[in-house]
């Protein structure tokens, strides 16, 4: 157990400059995300991360490999993703300019874009919905015989296919009229609307296409009231046991106001508000649940509806000083929401309270208490007290998140071909730092006395998921913002450890002179979305090829090929372990991404490409490989069936 300096003795004062460099925690933040995401990547921003989710096709050949991961584990929940893409989408919507200013838009824009791709692939119809990739567990019998999947694999992503339990690939479940989530499909709904609304200045198209579907699911969703909760699918009972939701109102709600956001229709805002007053839980929370604190600043900022900013400060005044606060906090100031992720909660308050300042004025006199309430909250976090809860940022930062690929990489992987029970033993037990440094990545938060653990077994302190840096992440744009431009240069990855002199990594890109984001070249003018080198590649189509060229001189058709979803060659950034485990009668096909109209949208294929050049590098590391007999595999297999169909 760690222990921070004694707290203060006096009432917290907002500095009046800023104290950290939020543009840098911004840029690391969705540095971050790059170390979740799912699919064949179009370049390799770590070197150790690289294509994953290599079959994940859904029931009727709809491409699913796309988007980004839960937390350490490979799985897509439908609500905790849902809610992430629109958080993310929000945090643009509101600090659109802030991010510009430092070079962060198009790295936000693109990362949105990729969550896009996976969820319109989702919306297979308007009756065949997927709101769920992937098994964490099969039915009842796991807990006697621990028949765990996705929960009890312990490697990196990229090997998936190779190594998990029982064998099972990803596995799409459906949302159906018979089998409804108006929480999932109304948070769908809502990340498309959120989405279409940056997007719709660079891509009409593909802005009016997400519109589109976001009003299908919509309707889906009111058409067929329902809650997952409620569902018999053994897959759905185990998203509740993790992600339980209170109701589905609030979704409604929701998605209700970002269509009415994207499109201006007066329907969908009376919608908005009819769901809206029927929410029985709009009050406590903001998170991937409970959508009550986002309705309020949101419908307000919509609207400038007296009515809803009443509601936003009634909801405010349970965190602000006075006779109305209920929310516990720690004795160094942390509003502690949850003890699960508490780090994480109070950020999505403080984007709340930044977002809302924004609107009213942060000179007026509630602007200036809710800047304080998240100035707090966000320097706590950062450091205030001797210990950052930001992966990779300040001195004294954790070192053993709980996050299995950073551990665990697929260029350093030192048990592989081992028993899972024995790589869960050492990424558990072992107080080995992780490998690589997981950037910007939001550890859980402290106990209610501020004390915490910097160890993997004591998951609630250490782990990190998606949701909880996604309302951060807008966090750092609102300070940005809040403080001024000026007083904040662009962050890049100049300078960072991302896992390129690992001696199996592979061949990093070759970011361009004239690219700002990746290099250390710092003569871009600032607000210039080509200043970033990946922006070109996402929306310059007919230079694809000349633009993997410049990336990895000598590989760009091939490169361009493997996006593009044609096979003409081996893929550097993937590594095939099966060829140090002898014959593989499991050898997964590989779900290759294409470009469509410079927007990387995926289609499947059956080519599956490797790297010869990493696999004699790891040659060294690789341990005899143990496969379970072909009995006791079918055995397995027989029993996943089983449960899978219920």
């Amino acid at each position: 157990m760690s222990y921070p300096i004694p707290p203060s003795k006096s009432k917290y004062v907002a500095p009046k400059t800023p104290k950290y460099d939020y543009a840098e925690v911004l840029h690391k933040s969705y540095l971050f995300y790059h170390s979740q995401k799912s699919g064949i990547l179009p370049y390799q921003r770590l070197a150790w991360r690289g294509d994953s989710c290599k079959v994940c096709v859904g029931d009727f050949y709809e491409d699913l490999s796309r988007g980004w991961y839960e937390a350490a584990n490979t799985m897509k929940w439908g609500l905790p993703f849902g809610w992430t893409a629109t958080q993310l989408a929000f945090n643009i919507f509101i600090f659109e300019d802030a991010m510009n200013s430092v070079n962060e838009l198009a790295e936000g824009l693109e990362l949105i874009k990729w969550g896009a791709d996976y969820l319109m692939n989702c919306h297979h119809n308007d009756t065949h919905i997927v709101g769920q990739l992937g098994t964490a567990s099969l039915g009842p019998i796991s807990k006697l015989i621990e028949l765990d999947v996705d929960f009890n694999y312990w490697g990196p992503p990229e090997e998936y296919e190779q190594w998990v339990p029982s064998g099972l690939p990803h596995k799409a479940y459906y949302l159906t009229p018979d089998n409804p989530s108006s929480e999932i499909a109304g948070e769908y709904a809502a990340a498309m609307a959120a989405i279409s609304i940056p997007w719709a200045k660079h891509n009409a198209t593909f802005a009016a296409d997400l519109v589109d579907r976001a009003k299908r699911l919509y309707k889906f969703a009111t058409d067929y009231p329902g809650s997952y909760v409620d569902s018999k699918e053994n897959a759905y009972q185990w998203s509740t046991f993790w992600y339980p939701s209170s109701n589905y109102q609030d979704e409604l709600a929701w998605s209700a106001a970002w269509i009415y956001a994207a499109t201006k229709d007066p329907y969908y805002l009376e919608e908005a508000k009819r769901w809206y007053r029927m929410d029985p839980d709009l009050w406590y929370e903001y998170s991937w649940d409970e959508k009550g604190g986002g309705l309020h600043v949101l419908l307000y900022t919509l609207t400038k509806d007296a009515y809803f900013y009443d509601n936003a400060m009634m909801y405010f005044k349970q965190f602000l000083p006075g006779p109305e606060q209920i929310v516990k906090f720690t004795p160094r100031g942390l509003a502690y929401i949850e003890h699960w992720g508490s780090v994480g909660y109070s950020g999505n308050v403080a984007f709340l309270m930044l977002a809302f300042a924004k609107a009213i004025g942060y000179d007026t006199a509630v602007g200036k208490q809710l800047t304080e309430f998240a100035l707090q909250q966000v320097n706590y976090a950062l450091g205030d007290y001797g210990y950052s809860w930001v992966v990779g940022f300040g001195d004294n930062y954790p070192t053993k998140p709980y996050h299995k690929s950073s551990y665990n990489s697929f260029i350093d992987y030192p048990l592989r071909g081992r028993s899972q029970d024995e790589v869960e033993l050492d990424f558990i037990g072992s107080k080995t730092e992780q490998r690589f440094i997981l950037y910007g990545a939001v550890e859980g938060g402290p106990s209610i006395d501020d004390t915490w653990y910097d160890d993997r077994s004591n998951y609630e302190y250490s782990e990190v998921t998606q949701d909880y840096n996604a309302a951060w992440t807008g966090a750092m744009a609102g300070l940005i913002d809040y403080y001024g431009v000026d007083k904040f240069e662009p962050y890049s990855d100049c300078g960072l450890d991302l896992g390129w002199k690992h001696p199996n990594a592979s061949t990093p890109p070759a970011w361009p002179a004239d690219d700002c984001y990746h290099t250390c070249n710092r003569n871009c003018e600032r607000g210039q979305l080509t200043s970033s080198f990946s922006w070109r590649l996402l929306t310059e189509p007919d230079n694809l090829v000349s633009h993997m060229e410049t990336l990895y001189p000598g590989q760009g058709s091939v490169r361009a090929a493997a996006i593009r979803g044609h096979s003409q060659g081996e893929d550097p950034s993937s590594f095939d372990a099966s060829a140090h485990r002898g014959e593989n009668s499991n050898a997964p096909k590989q779900i290759d991404a294409s470009y469509d109209d410079g927007l990387f949208k995926q289609q499947s294929t059956g080519q599956q490409q490797q790297q010869q050049e990493a696999d004699e590098r790891n040659q060294s590391t690789l341990s005899a490989a143990s496969t379970p007999s072909s009995a006791s595999f079918a055995l397995l297999l027989a029993i996943a069936l089983v449960y899978i169909s219920f």
